[in-house]
């Protein structure tokens, strides 16, 4: 039954895409490990066109050492499991291209800004792809002169998606256009990983991470229990709420059910000089509220006088230049307390929620609530992409900021640097012989030293790497590194994906 429903799938996408086309099909072998376990993988990519319309889809399949599916990605138990279990293989379905009055992608989203970037800038769904498929969607249409965009980074989790955005822009008058975004994730702690889509993250329940009928030890109590006890036994009943009692309160003292919403919105203005050159302005504003740093009982005037609610940026000017091989952005910037720009960065869906060690316990901490650490700041922002002599293509992006910031060792703020730098650097690998992939980034966010490589939560690197091993075969190695707190300091955390792909 299960082969049956795959093929089905299979068998029906072709029909619908593949009429009067040649399709294209690569496949794939390798490991993977899921929750400290390896599986042997195998994946068929098939890539459909049929005029505007392109299709890739990923069946994947995951074998034990015993040769058992792994079949979590293949669950079909409920309407809500079929969803996501067919959402899942679309790696891309689209129609036309970015330029196009009407455009739409869904699968993975390498890169998303909306209006100039204080807001969302550079986000994308796919950092930790294959260990987690995200199905996203980006919408444009332009009408007239009004642009419009709408963005949800994964359609499996369709209510609480780490970005949900609408943004558009218009000619407000002659070569000056008006541009807005407005933003939100509705349930931060999403960003926490749950293998078996629970509702409880995999630190809550790390020996039942792939059973979604379990997630704490009382629960195999209690069935054993009510199977064996007389409802009428009061020994038995007391026994049962005791247990039922301490899950409920694990429960709360994690606090699963504070879903910490965060919003924001950006208004912005851009006069263009001509087809090169413009100028823009844009101010933006988080909604939320972050944690007091001060102690209510030792510090108490500080505590009672300290806003926590999210603070604004504001760019007020700013200029872009585009050549041929070269791409520039230079702007002024400056922002109020409990803020940062580019919230919704390439690095979001890592530290949008993050699981922390504090006095021996295990505490969730996100992003926002981590806010109270920026105060006022102002300083500027520089960007360059450059195909340099058709060798490389390079993205360089340098933010420099000063001014307050949270210091631990004096329990107050201080002036100091907090600033952001990323790079990605991807090579033409056509002049270097059987190489066909070879891309490396590297990001360091908010940091008052982003050149000294001192890793934090917001520290992000990465490569791609393909070497050709024989015709239509290539060897893919992926690496992934970030980090997380543990006790006195950041432990790295390392994905590593190594698959042979094949092209029919």
């Amino acid at each position: 039954m299960f082969k049956n429903k795959i093929s089905l799938i299979v068998i029906l996408f072709s029909y619908l895409f593949a009429q009067n086309i040649d399709p294209v099909y690569t496949g794939s072998f390798g490991s993977v490990t899921i929750n400290n376990q390896v599986y042997n993988q195998f994946s068929l990519r098939p890539e459909l066109i049929f005029g505007k319309v392109g299709l890739g889809l990923d069946l994947y399949f995951y074998f034990d050492q015993d040769g058992n599916l792994y079949d979590e990605n293949w669950n079909f138990s409920s309407s809500k499991d079929v969803y996501k279990t067919l959402v899942d293989k679309i790696y891309y379905l689209r129609l036309g291209v970015p330029s196009d009055d009407l455009y739409f992608r869904v699968g993975s989203l390498p890169s998303i800004t909306l209006g100039n970037g204080s807001l969302v800038n550079g986000y994308s769904n796919i950092m930790d792809y294959p260990r987690v498929r995200r199905t996203g969607i980006n919408f444009n249409y332009n009408f007239q002169n009004f642009k419009l965009q709408f963005v949800h980074s994964d359609l499996k989790e369709a209510r609480e998606p780490g970005l949900f955005a609408l943004g558009g822009s218009f000619e407000y008058v002659k070569n000056i256009d008006f541009s807005f975004s407005l933003v939100i994730d509705p349930n931060q702690r999403k960003g926490l990983l749950d293998s078996d889509r629970d509702g409880y993250p995999d630190f809550v329940e790390p020996d039942y991470a792939n059973d979604s009928s379990q997630w704490h030890v009382n629960e195999t109590f209690i069935n054993m229990l009510n199977e064996f006890c007389d409802s009428e036994e009061s020994d038995c009943q007391g026994m049962i709420e005791a247990a039922e009692s301490e899950m409920e309160n694990y429960s709360n003292l994690l606090d699963l059910n504070d879903k910490n919403q965060v919003a924001g919105i950006s208004l912005g203005l851009t006069y263009n000089l001509n087809n090169r050159m413009k100028l823009f302005s844009e101010f933006s504003q988080l909604s939320g509220e972050t944690l007091n740093p001060y102690n209510p009982e030792t510090e108490f005037d500080n505590y009672n006088s300290f806003d926590d609610r999210l603070g604004f940026g504001f760019i007020p000017i700013g200029f872009i230049a585009e050549w041929d091989k070269v791409t520039l952005s230079l702007d002024l910037r400056q922002n109020s307390e409990n803020y940062l720009f580019n919230y919704w960065d390439q690095n979001y869906d890592h530290t949008r929620a993050m699981v922390v060690q504090k006095d021996g316990s295990n505490v969730v901490i996100t992003k926002e609530d981590k806010l109270y650490i920026y105060g006022k700041s102002k300083g500027a922002n520089l960007s360059i992409t450059s195909n340099f002599l058709k060798i490389f293509q390079l993205e360089m992006m340098y933010q420099y900021m000063n001014g307050d910031k949270w210091d631990n060792s004096i329990n107050d703020y201080k002036s100091d640097q907090n600033s952001t730098f990323y790079t990605k650097l991807d090579i033409d690998t056509s002049i270097i012989q059987k190489v066909r992939i070879a891309e490396i980034f590297y990001q360091q966010s908010y940091s008052d030293k982003p050149f000294s490589f001192k890793p934090d939560e917001n520290t992000l690197f990465g490569y791609n790497i393909g070497v050709e091993m024989a015709d239509n075969m290539v060897l893919i190695l992926k690496g992934r590194k970030s980090y997380v707190f543990e006790n006195d300091g950041f432990r790295p955390v390392k994905t590593t994906q190594i698959e042979t792909q094949v092209i029919f």
